[in-house]
């Protein structure tokens, strides 16, 4: 992970958020930027600005251009919900929930390299130092009843 940026509570649906964020997700951030502007949905114009900033810290911090960087990893998590109430038939009240998003963005290198854990992972077993006793049988004489009450 070279750069991250996070939204939280965002006054926005989660599920409206993800049908973006699966557009651009293990993308490039130019071609990224280009989907996020042509896209029409609400959710676009957040999650470009999430996206200049991880890049601007990408370049502010690790001096990596955006041009080498790509989308690795984008969530859209719920927050809490505020709730509103309206009124409904025959004196009732019902509830409205305004979501809130909470929306992480990471940016990594495009050709990153991947950290292998060596021969010694290879070789790794489970190893279980108790074995569960098996439970005694019901006697003989006894039988289970099943379904009676």
């Amino acid at each position: 992970m070279i750069a991250k940026a996070c939204a939280q509570f965002v006054r926005i649906s989660p599920r409206k958020v993800r049908y973006v964020i699966d557009l651009i997700r293990k993308k490039r951030v130019p071609e990224a930027h280009a989907i996020l502007n042509g896209s029409p949905r609400r959710a676009s114009g957040i999650i470009r600005k999430l996206l200049l900033q991880a890049a601007d810290a990408a370049k502010k911090n690790s001096q990596v251009e955006p041009n080498q960087l790509i989308i690795s990893k984008v969530l859209a998590d719920g927050g809490p919900s505020m709730r509103r109430f309206r009124s409904a038939s025959m004196g009732r009240a019902s509830v409205i929930h305004k979501r809130t998003s909470h929306i992480t963005l990471e940016l990594d290198r495009v050709g990153g390299h991947k950290i292998s854990a060596g021969p010694a992972a290879a070789k790794t077993t489970v190893v279980r130092t108790s074995v569960p006793k098996k439970t005694a049988k019901a006697k003989s004489g006894e039988k289970k009843m099943a379904g009676a009450r």
